[in-house]
């Protein structure tokens, strides 16, 4: 027999001859939308830490039993030294990040859930059928942007290229390394896009609006970077620069996918093209690239060019592109 929908204002009814059966409407969100951010935040690290402090004492638990090898590395003299902490990754370094992935993404898909019982794909994520459009178009400004960014550097005498290298470590297979890191890199651009654009971005807009949200969740995203190696004042406000035009490309395209695809593209290349520094995290890239004044406010000196002014530049000649494309007189 013909269903037909109608609304009422308690809910949506669907009518089958004479019987009316009421399909009641989706609960709303547990706490507002502030208190579901900050939630989220305090959540997301405390669950962090419970996981880590599990998996410390199952490793201790196994040292002790003598089924795991005893480190030969004074865990004390590393202490919280990230470059030094890096160091010592080694390989397990992308497998880490990857993990760390499927934690944040989980986490987010059990908060959307149960605290504010939406449906996942709400944030932005679902795989519609313009997203591998998107997230092409997101490299592709990511390349642009980054091209720009390494011609100002080579331009100022900050950098030089003295050739090309071995995209790996000299211990590591080449290809298995270049697979992991573009998962792993891949991984970041989804969970921290779904985390500050596809979370935190859209939960403030509901209470405050896009110009708030966007200035809070992208200032959230770069106080994040903060004990990252060499982070400086400067790439610190790149950082929030870039938070900005990431929001802003979510807002375009309602879609979590243009920006994770300008994220993934711009650590991607910025890491295995250009051979420089992502936000402090060294990288083995094709071309061999050194720094010519390591100290260059410029070029980024350890922080990479997302410490540097040639970023503040590009992205400058990004914003006044953009905005003379919106203002510009149309026929």
């Amino acid at each position: 027999m013909k269903q037909v929908m109608r609304m009422a204002s308690d809910g949506v009814y669907t009518t089958s001859g004479e019987a009316d059966q009421k399909i009641p409407p989706a609960p709303p969100p547990r706490f507002g939308p502030v208190t579901s951010v900050i939630l989220y935040l305090v959540g997301y690290i405390v669950v962090g830490i419970v996981i880590t402090v599990v998996i410390s004492i199952l490793l201790a638990i196994l040292l002790e039993m003598g089924l795991v090898e005893t480190p030969s590395i004074d865990l004390a003299a590393v202490g919280m030294d990230t470059e030094k902490i890096l160091e010592l990754l080694g390989p397990l370094f992308f497998p880490l990040i990857i993990i760390v992935g499927i934690y944040s993404i989980a986490y987010t898909w059990a908060f959307v859930r149960l605290v504010d019982r939406r449906p996942f794909s709400s944030v932005g994520i679902g795989l519609s059928s313009g997203w591998r459009f998107d997230f092409g178009k997101g490299v592709g400004l990511a390349a642009i942007l980054l091209g720009i960014v390494f011609l100002i550097s080579l331009a100022s005498g900050g950098i030089g290229i003295i050739g090309f290298q071995r995209p790996a470590p000299p211990d590591q297979a080449m290809i298995p390394y270049l697979l992991t890191a573009i998962i792993a890199l891949i991984s970041v651009g989804i969970y921290e896009e779904l985390m500050f654009r596809g979370y935190i971005l859209q939960r403030l807009n509901e209470k405050t609006g896009p110009l708030v949200a966007i200035v809070l969740s992208s200032l959230i995203f770069a106080l994040l970077h903060v004990t990252n190696p060499g982070a400086n004042f400067l790439g610190l406000v790149n950082t929030w620069f870039i938070g900005v035009l990431l929001c802003s490309l979510y807002f375009r395209s309602r879609s979590l996918w243009l920006p994770i695809g300008f994220h993934f593209g711009w650590n991607f290349l910025l890491g295995f093209a250009y051979s420089l520094p992502v936000s402090g995290l060294p990288f083995h890239g094709i071309l061999e690239v050194v720094e010519l004044e390591p100290e260059s406010r410029l070029a980024g000196g350890i922080y990479g060019p997302e410490g540097g002014f040639a970023t503040l530049i590009a992205l400058a000649l990004l914003g006044a592109w953009l905005i003379w494309k919106r203002t510009k007189p149309r026929r």
